[in-house]
């Protein structure tokens, strides 16, 4: 027993692979047998009652849209189509005019599968036209019902649309077939009774098909019955048929207060599971039987087939149990044995299988862990710290840095490189809207598109050796390839793709070829001089170094006539004449070196800001407006364009300034004037003369001055003050006209006689009389 126990201990992983495969088939066969028993029957019953509700649903839909549609379609013809109010109402027609009525009656119909037939009705001739293309009496018309139904005065108390079964009686025809119709009726009622009417006769077996396309064939059946009971269409089926069961069903659903309900009912010894919608707005119900005892006979076949099927997987199960535990178990079993000697331990009883594998793969994992945590911290690190030296030329020895990249596998010695630089666009807007985690993340993604952009065609590097650039270093061999026009592509699909998927912009630059490693000094800095010209070139630009060198250069000469006048409009405030001064100035400085060009857009800076303190003094808010802190913000912007701009924005807001304080300091002088003349005003001597001479400036620009300011004149001001005194003087003062003119200022008493009505509209006698009369009455 003892010798078992141990067997079972030890080959412990066989028993359980066993165990498993027992288990998995009990559990297989419980589970089918639970489907078939208790679900099976109830989940397909579901099915059948959601089936018949998605088919009514169906069914009412298409039925609305199609006889809605219908229905609104020939009211419009009845109403508005010249053809069928000619056949209605007229009164003579020639044989040509009844062929053409006929064929549009047929043309109407062409479009609508379900429309059977058109008839128009004139009760002034007596004739009938008709889309079969023939017209005869109303006596002696094909369709004989629809005839005796015009007739009819209650033809309307059922429905609007007429079910009948319709049967067509040719002349030169002994056969009459009948067909199942819906007849839409539009009439026009005549003085005598009769109505001249459209007839538009649908074909219940095409509305049929069209409403019960889809379903199972045989399976449902679908019946629409009025709110009065009538049976406006239903199948063929014998089943439906006047039935007494039938009519209770109908009797159940019209009684029903329900929009939509199911229930289940007995049809010739067959039990139907019945489900209903009530349409409001046609005032029908649609009706779908499903045969119960039909659907469910597919579940006793289906249950049938399982336990077959069941019985038969278990035997295969028990076969296949056995082959594919000898394959599982066999490998495991020579892995077993070629792993003891690592696992076995001096101490006793031996470890099972699985315990033997689960500690050879710890210590395999465990190996493994510190392999790649070795390799991982030592060979990027390595890489990135040998570029970097060598980037930077503090690599050393030129033979050890050649032993070093191969050992790295960074390239041969015959291998030639390039240095290229891709320069984020916009960083300083960026770096005020994103904290430096999130341009971290950027520069990442950057990284990661051109890795995936390169790597098919070059050997690539890249350093993070700038807070706003990346370094990308090109193996490009040794072969005499096109490797610019390569090198070129991929900067342009990594500057595509970065715009795309970024949604920010960068400019590569690409330096000059490195013959050997240490030349890659020299390719990184032609690269950063390259970049530098993204000031002439624009954001998003690619820039060779080639092409920079090749660049025809202007010699250096500094505008300083155009910036003495742009300074001149500036102290003017004239923008629209600095804006094209400004155009200039930028069109001389364009074909400069970058240096060159640096130097003069600080020059012109200085002299502006220079300009601007000459001109007024700046507040504690304008404290920004120094020449070094200008000078930051104009070394932040990427290219010309956006300088002009900032420059042109900067003067803008100088002469802002200037007409600011010119606005308070005019206003002050202004006031000093008014008071003074508020308190000398009866001074016969005082004139624009006496003020120009008290604020210190000409009678021109106080006069301009002072009219700005107040809106009147300084003479008129004056006059104002001297006549309001007089006005006051006159109705409280027993004094003469000329005493009051001369105490208000007047030396020419005449003269105030005039300017006094002239101003108030009267002379100082009569004014003063009135307004002491009005002083008495009140």
């Amino acid at each position: 027993m003892k010798k078992i126990l141990a067997f079972v201990r030890k080959k412990n992983m066989l028993f359980k692979i066993i165990l498993s495969y027992a288990l998995v088939g009990i559990l297989f066969i419980a589970g089918f047998s639970y489907v078939i028993l208790h679900k099976v029957s109830s989940d397909l019953t579901k099915e059948v009652n959601e089936t018949s509700s998605r088919m009514i649903e169906q069914s009412y839909n298409t039925a609305n849209i199609l006889l809605s549609s219908t229905f609104d379609y020939y009211s419009q013809l009845f109403l508005n189509n010249e053809w069928i109010i000619s056949a209605m109402n007229g009164k003579d027609f020639t044989t040509g005019e009844m062929y053409n009525i006929n064929s549009q009656l047929n043309n109407f119909i062409q479009d609508n599968p379900l429309v059977s037939s058109v008839y128009v009705y004139n009760y002034n001739i007596e004739l009938v036209f008709s889309s079969a293309m023939t017209f005869s009496t109303i006596d002696n018309f094909f369709d004989k019902g629809m005839t005796e139904l015009l007739a009819q005065k209650n033809m309307y108390e059922q429905s609007i649309l007429i079910p009948r079964k319709a049967v067509f009686t040719f002349p030169n025809s002994t056969t009459a077939e009948p067909q199942n119709l819906i007849s839409i009726v539009y009439s026009n009622v005549m003085p005598d009774g009769f109505q001249n009417s459209m007839v538009v006769n649908l074909d219940q077996n095409v509305l049929q098909e069209l409403v019960m396309k889809g379903s199972s064939e045989g399976m449902y059946q679908m019946m629409i019955v009025n709110d009065q009971g009538l049976i406006i269409s239903r199948p063929d089926d014998e089943m439906l048929q006047d039935n007494d069961a039938l009519e209770e069903i109908m009797k159940s659903i019209l009684g029903s207060n329900e929009k939509r309900g199911n229930l289940t009912s007995k049809l010739n010894n067959k039990t139907y599971m019945v489900s209903y919608v009530k349409a409001d707005r046609l005032g029908w119900n649609f009706i779908i039987l499903a045969n119960q005892d039909k659907l469910l006979g597919k579940v006793t076949a289906l249950q049938s087939f399982i336990l077959k099927m069941t019985l038969l997987c278990l035997a295969i199960m028990a076969i296949t149990s056995a082959f594919f535990t000898k394959i599982i178990y066999v490998p495991i079993y020579h892995l077993i044995k070629r792993t003891l000697p690592t696992t076995e331990s001096k101490e006793k009883p031996a470890l099972n299988e699985y315990d033997v594998l689960n500690k050879s793969f710890s210590l395999l994992e465990n190996k493994v862990k510190t392999l790649q945590s070795d390799i991982n911290q030592s060979v990027s690190a390595r890489k990135q710290s040998l570029l970097r030296s060598i980037l930077h030329g503090t690599a050393g020895n030129g033979a050890e840095v050649q032993h070093e990249m191969k050992r790295l596998d960074l390239g041969l010695e015959t291998d030639r490189y390039v240095v290229c630089v891709l320069k984020m666009d916009a960083f300083h807007e960026m770096s005020e809207k994103y904290d430096m985690v999130d341009i971290s993340l950027l520069k990442y993604a950057i990284v990661n598109i051109s890795r995936e952009i390169a790597l098919m065609s070059h050997n690539l590097e890249i350093i993070e050796d700038g807070y706003d650039s990346l370094d990308l270093i090109f193996n490009i061999g040794s072969g005499e390839d096109q490797h610019e026009v390569i090198v070129k592509s991929i900067l342009t699909e990594i500057q595509m793709n970065v715009e795309k998927f970024l949604r920010i912009t960068v400019t590569a630059s690409i330096g000059p070829i490195a013959e050997k490693v240490e030349d890659l000094k020299l390719s990184r800095l032609g690269a950063y001089q390259a970049v530098h010209f993204r000031l002439v070139y624009g954001t998003n630009s690619l820039i060779a170094y080639e092409d920079v060198l090749s660049e025809e250069t202007k010699e250096y000469e500094y505008p300083v006539e155009l910036e003495k006048q742009m300074m001149n409009s500036l102290r003017a405030g004239e923008m629209e004449q600095l804006r094209e001064l400004s155009a200039d100035f930028f069109v001389v400085i364009h074909p400069f070196k970058y240096d060159e060009v640096i130097l003069s857009l600080v020059q012109l800076l200085v002299m502006t800001i220079r300009t601007a303190k000459g001109m007024s003094s700046f507040d504690r808010e304008d404290a920004d407006l120094e020449i070094h802190t200008c000078q930051q913000q104009l070394l932040r912007l990427d290219t010309l364009e956006q300088i002009e701009t900032w420059f042109l924005s900067l003067c803008g807001r100088i002469v802002a300034i200037r007409d600011r304080e010119a606005r308070s300091k005019n206003s002050k002088t202004v006031e000093t004037m008014v008071a003074y003349i508020k308190e000398h005003f009866t001074q016969p001597d005082l004139s624009l003369d006496v003020l120009s001479q008290l604020v210190g400036l000409s009678t021109r620009y106080v006069r301009q001055l002072f009219k700005e300011e107040t809106g009147k004149s300084v003479a008129e001001h004056i006059a104002e003050h001297r006549f309001l005194k007089a006005q006051e003087l006159l109705i409280h003062t027993d004094h003469s006209a000329k005493k009051i003119g001369e105490m208000v200022g007047f030396e020419n008493t005449s003269y105030f006689y005039v300017l006094f009505k002239k101003h108030v509209g009267m002379s100082p006698d009569h004014y003063r009389r009135e307004n002491k009369l009005e002083s008495m009455m009140m």
